[in-house]
């Protein structure tokens, strides 16, 4: 990197290539110099090597006093061929420390709230099919059929299904498909139950849940579901029990709908609660990628420097006034969560504004909380997290610090499953124009979780230097 910012290495190791126009030259020394400022390189105030009878001109390590955090280091250097020959000093570069030590850090995780992060729960759920025989050990091949009636209120703020079936599913409501599994690919998608986001399918008043679902051969059949309910008032869920009807004759044009008489169709055989036969503990999860976002006021001055310190439990994109930070893809990368999480630097000192600002992120499951191989969801944790701190220096000495906290704003967007495994999906009617803008209303948004409820629980290490533009440390810390 020829200008890293947010190193936090005590020892970076500086590199550089060597050119000649003549044949097998080669470097037999080298000299750097290290000073705060490029104009100070020719007296150096911060390091001087002196003269190192040495050929290394790769990962050479700078040996001179402790750096500072937020620092910005300039440096140059110069070498000798083995004939003695001396070249020229070379154009001044420069790094930049970060933060340097967790105590730096002043800003608190924060979390989309648990309504639009965790996926509903199927514990109060029951494995249903068919009255035949005993669907947790041995059912015949073929397809049945469900439906489930549900009176409700009007206030419904949200509603989400989560459902699976061995084997595979199609499920619709008040008519309308919302999910289907294939057994050419979904087999054993069982194992992974869809949430579903079904609140413009539902009205008030009567409402069907319509499933198919198949076994694709004899053996151990069933179908689990919940769908939750949010209102003003509290929630409601609706479970998978013996009060659905089922049949294993095809039903006649129209059995999706509220208007089709299914009184002469069975009740449904609870063949095993959830957690329970052979199905085990299956759990759904989300995906969604949500937005978090903060509105702040900056006085009338001109801004010196701007930095955003910024990572995740997760994935995390920033936005500051409508404009994306850096171009990193699937920041922070993946690490060992238990061990580190690393952080990125960037310069945003052009982004800012006198005024209204605006910063936002999007924060997503990643390998923190999204499916890693064939292991699943959930390896690490299971509520993706964003940790920002904003730090702005202006003109007349003055700073002002703006970090992720409490008093941000949290909300659902166009982006309804990331998962680096199984993909998007994307909504682009639920596009919220300007969010990340200065004036946006969020008022109707959700406060964030606060630190407390985001910070693993996992013992405090030692952070460990890594040398590069980032540095590990504790989460939660």
């Amino acid at each position: 990197m020829s200008h890293p910012l947010g190193l936090d290495a005590q020892r970076p190791r500086l590199g550089w290539p060597v050119a000649s126009d003549e044949p097998d030259v080669r470097q037999s020394a080298y000299q750097v110099r290290v000073a705060s400022s490029a104009s100070g390189l020719s007296h150096p105030d911060i390091w001087d090597s002196g003269k190192v009878m040495s050929g290394e001109s790769v990962l050479v390590p700078y040996a001179g006093p402790g750096l500072k955090p937020r620092t910005r280091y300039f440096w140059s250097v110069r070498v000798w061929d083995t004939a003695g020959g001396e070249s020229g000093w070379s154009a001044p570069s420069w790094w930049e420390t970060g933060l340097m030590d967790p105590a730096e850090w002043s800003a608190a995780w924060v979390s989309a709230p648990p309504a639009l992060t965790d996926a509903p729960s199927l514990e109060n759920s029951s494995w249903i099919w068919f009255p035949e025989g005993d669907p947790a050990n041995s059912a015949p091949e073929g397809t049945r059929w469900f439906r489930h009636t549900v009176d409700l209120a009007d206030g419904i703020t949200a509603a989400t299904l989560a459902i699976s079936a061995d084997n595979v599913y199609a499920v619709s409501v008040n008519g309308t498909e919302v999910a289907r599994t294939d057994l050419a690919t979904d087999n054993e998608g069982w194992r992974r139950p869809a949430v579903i986001d079904v609140l413009a399918q539902l009205r008030t008043g009567t409402n069907v849940l319509a499933v198919s679902a198949a076994n694709a051969s004899e053996g151990a059949a069933g179908l689990i579901a919940v769908l939750a309910l949010r209102t003003a008032s509290g929630e409601q869920s609706v479970v998978t029990d013996a009060s659905w009807k089922s049949t294993d004759k095809e039903p006649a044009d129209g059995w999706r709908g509220p208007d089709f008489d299914d009184s002469g169709w069975p009740a449904a055989k609870e063949a095993a609660a959830w957690g329970a036969g052979p199905w085990g503990k299956v759990v759904p999860a989300l995906f969604a990628a949500n937005q978090l976002r903060h509105g702040f006021e900056l006085p009338r001055k001109k801004v010196a420097r701007a930095r955003l310190y910024a990572t995740a439990l997760g994935l995390y994109e920033a936005h500051l006034n409508g404009r994306r930070v850096g171009r990193d893809q699937l920041a922070p990368g993946w690490t060992d969560y238990r061990e580190r999480v690393q952080y990125q630097t960037y310069d945003v000192t052009a982004l800012l504004r006198p005024g209204a600002n605006a910063i936002g992120a999007y924060v997503a499951p990643g390998w923190y909380a999204g499916s890693v191989g064939m292991f699943g969801p959930h390896q690490y944790g299971e509520r993706p997290a964003l940790l920002a701190q904003l730090e702005i220096e202006f003109t007349d000495g003055t700073s002002r610090r703006i970090t992720s906290g409490a008093d941000w704003r949290a909300a659902s967007g166009p982006i309804l499953s990331a998962d680096l495994l199984g993909g998007e999906t994307y909504d682009a009617r639920r596009e919220t124009v300007g969010w990340t803008s200065p004036g946006f209303d969020d008022r109707s948004w959700s406060e964030v979780s606060g630190a407390d409820e985001t910070r693993p629980a996992w013992s405090s290490r030692r952070w460990t230097a890594r040398y590069g533009s980032r540095r590990s440390f504790p989460p939660g810390r």
